[in-house]
């Protein structure tokens, strides 16, 4: 059974919590920070449950300490907190919480989100499991391969036959030296192994040449250093891969090439690999010379210490051909027969097939599945290197997405981006790219096709299927999404990545600015009458929300700035119609003192059992919102004070049902006049005055 710790300094929320969990979990409590620190020196959890805002050490103050502790630094926490301020928030994941859930909570939102995150938690766990014996069985078949490349690569000079593991044996007595162990060495030899791959790319005739070579030719050799950067720059398993193979013939005076660093410029390995490199070229027989005496080889040492080596490891390097510690055992490798045959094959393998799939993987969005930006921008500028290509590039953003995260939590707004994601693969073909920029944000590039009544029906496609068929899950009910779209078209608008996009990302604004849920081409001269809506688009969205129930029978409850416009109106109303409209303001107060508003704990149980006692008792005509963290207003149509005083009393009734809170409900009604609708145009007046 999982253990989950659950830190509150109240006692109230501790005793809910563990209620709401004890039948799932194995739940413990404490009530403080420091006693939760001293729990976890003694006993493990699954997850922690954590209030933010605690007297003696705070939420941020305890998780600090988890993840300053190694054994406790991985343990995965909630944040519990009465703060729904978004910046609250956004400081807690960034300080590594899981999630974030507002008190007073819900039994089926608290298990929601518990659960949740601990199935995300072992689904983590298995594939870092997974990972890691995938890392293992890479590393067991690596050497082998390595050792099969270069040897393909050394055979393009018979006299280099063993260069790579040459190099690869003085690279890694040189790191032991110097107090390299481990994954390191091991990854260094691997290194040197490759190191000489770009030579793949040199002619046979420049590297078996019986004599010097022509600067021309030197100029091409040269090459082989970024060959070998092009090859590897995909490589994942081998560290710093594809750097060290351009940088080998770095000097350390900067005089090198192919870039001219110098010094600690130059990446350790490389530094390293081009002592041993030299080192294999002056003990071997190659077509231009004879291989070196012991003498010139020191020689040569003391006159690149410092200008073509790094000088402590050239010192390393002498002191070893001093002591003549130069025998060692070569690596052992298949026989030469199954090199012939084997290692053209992997070598195909390994700079078509594996590269590519490590280039494709590296290249999506790890959340989706679809292509990531990077690729995007590649793919769509290489398709415009044909002048005749045209297309239409998407620019999509999800309409208040925030909105979803804050309602039904991060896991759930995941869930809708994947999801998202599947249903924009039903409207493209095959060759078409589809792409998550980040957060809610896609690309659709539709290839060949540029005409706007394909885009069109395209956009109308994608945003007729989203109103038909998706709705978002979550505790706290279900809702519908809706997106906006821009649209640049090619060649009209841009041929290149960066214009598109630019020009589409302008088109979403217009949309955005306009009313949402539709879509928008930059190409319209005139915004404002190019701007229409599809009849198709407003009639399925009218049928849909005329369709929906609504799913909060009493109070029709609003934002305070809409509930201010609302009372307008029916002021306005009211003066045509003479039909009364009262005015209801409920006030928590404290039983400690007289009007006091109560502390943020008492309101945090109170407040949202008042909410519930009006949306039971006023009717769906009535309207009300939330004046203050302590008041409750609604607007009472068609009632008389004798009625207001009743339904207040009811009111009142309702909410003093349940466990007892230390407050009680005090309650105002006034009746709207003329007067007030007076008061209230000229108010009206004012504020689109200094709007």
């Amino acid at each position: 059974m999982k253990k989950i710790l659950v830190v509150d300094d109240n006692s109230v929320s501790l005793s809910l919590a563990k209620s709401m969990l004890s039948d799932l979990y194995s739940v413990y409590a404490v009530l403080s920070g420091e006693q939760a620190l001293q729990f976890l020196e003694k006993k493990e959890c699954d997850l922690i449950l954590l209030d933010l805002n605690m007297s003696d050490m705070s939420g941020y103050e305890t998780l600090r300490a988890i993840r300053d502790n190694d054994a406790t630094k991985d343990v995965p926490i909630i944040f519990l907190t009465a703060d729904s301020d978004p910046e609250t928030e956004k400081k807690c994941f960034e300080m590594g919480a899981y999630d974030f859930i507002v008190k007073p909570f819900q039994k089926a939102t608290l298990r929601s989100r518990v659960s949740r995150t601990l199935e995300l938690l072992d689904l983590k766990k298995n594939l870092e499991s997974q990972i890691i014996e995938k890392t293992k069985e890479i590393a067991r078949i690596s050497l082998k391969s390595m050792m099969m490349i270069a040897n393909t690569v050394d055979k393009k000079d018979p006299l280099a036959s063993k260069h790579s593991t040459n190099v690869a044996w003085f690279a890694v007595e040189i790191a032991k030296r110097m107090g390299w162990s481990g994954d390191d060495l091991y990854n260094l030899q691997n290194l040197a192994l490759i190191h000489d791959i770009g030579n793949i790319g040199v002619p046979d005739s420049i590297i078996r040449k019986k004599g010097p070579l022509t600067q021309s030719e030197y100029e091409t050799l040269k090459h082989h250093t970024d060959y070998g950067k092009s090859i590897l720059q995909d490589m994942t398993v081998i560290r710093k891969a594809a750097e060290v193979a351009q940088t080998h013939h770095e000097r350390y005076d900067g005089k090198g090439y192919p870039n001219g660093l110098s010094g600690e410029d130059i990446p350790i390995e490389a530094r390293i690999i081009a002592i041993a490199d030299a080192f294999d070229s002056m003990t071997s027989d190659r077509s231009f010379r004879k291989k070196l005496d012991k003498e010139t080889i020191l020689h040569q040492f003391e006159e690149g210490k410092g200008t073509q080596f790094d000088p402590m490891m050239t010192e390393i390097a002498i002191s070893m051909i001093k002591e003549d510690k130069l025998e060692h055992k070569d690596i052992e490798i298949e026989n030469e027969s199954d090199i012939a045959r084997e290692s053209s094959k992997l070598l195909q393998k390994v700079l078509s097939e594996y590269t590519k799939e490590v280039r494709t993987e590296a290249a999506k969005d790890p959340l989706t599945g679809l292509w990531n930006r990077s690729y995007t921008v590649d793919y769509i500028n290489e398709y415009f290197k044909d002048k005749r290509h045209g297309g239409c590039l998407f620019m999509i953003d999800m309409d208040n997405f925030k909105r979803i995260n804050d309602t039904y939590g991060h896991i759930v707004g995941d869930s809708v981006i994947v999801r998202l994601g599947e249903t924009l693969r039903t409207v493209v073909r095959e060759d078409d790219v589809i792409c998550r920029i980040g957060g809610d944000e896609f690309i659709l590039f539709f290839k060949g096709n540029s005409s706007r009544a394909f885009a069109s029906s395209k956009a109308e496609e994608i945003i007729l299927t989203l109103d038909k068929n998706f709705s978002v899950e979550g505790d706290e009910g279900s809702g519908h999404i809706s997106i906006s779209i821009g649209i640049a078209l090619s060649p009209v608008d841009g041929n290149d990545f960066n214009t598109l996009y630019s020009r589409a990302d302008k088109a979403l604004y217009y949309v955005k600015k306009n009313g949402k849920h539709n879509y928008h081409f930059y190409s319209d001269e005139n915004e404002i009458s190019a701007h229409k809506k599809s009849s198709n688009i407003d009639i399925a969205y009218l049928r849909r929300f005329l369709r929906e129930q609504n799913n909060n029978p009493g109070v029709f409850q609003v934002e305070y700035e809409s509930f201010k416009k609302i009372y307008r109106f029916l002021l306005r109303t009211q003066k045509r119609t003479r039909q009364p409209v009262l005015i209801l303001l409920i006030t928590i107060y404290s039983n400690d003192g007289e009007n006091e508003t109560p502390d943020n704990e008492i309101l945090d149980r109170a407040f949202p059992r008042l909410k519930k006692a009006v949306s039971s008792t006023i009717r769906s005509n009535d309207i009300g919102t939330t004046y203050s963290s302590s008041q409750y207003i609604a607007l009472l149509v068609d009632s008389t004070p004798a009625n207001g005083y009743i339904i207040a009393e009811r009111i009142r009734k309702t909410f003093e049902e349940g466990e007892p809170i230390d407050c009680r409900l005090e309650y105002d009604i006034d009746e709207i006049s003329l007067d007030e609708y007076i008061l209230a145009e000229e108010q009206k007046d004012t504020d689109d005055h200094e709007e």
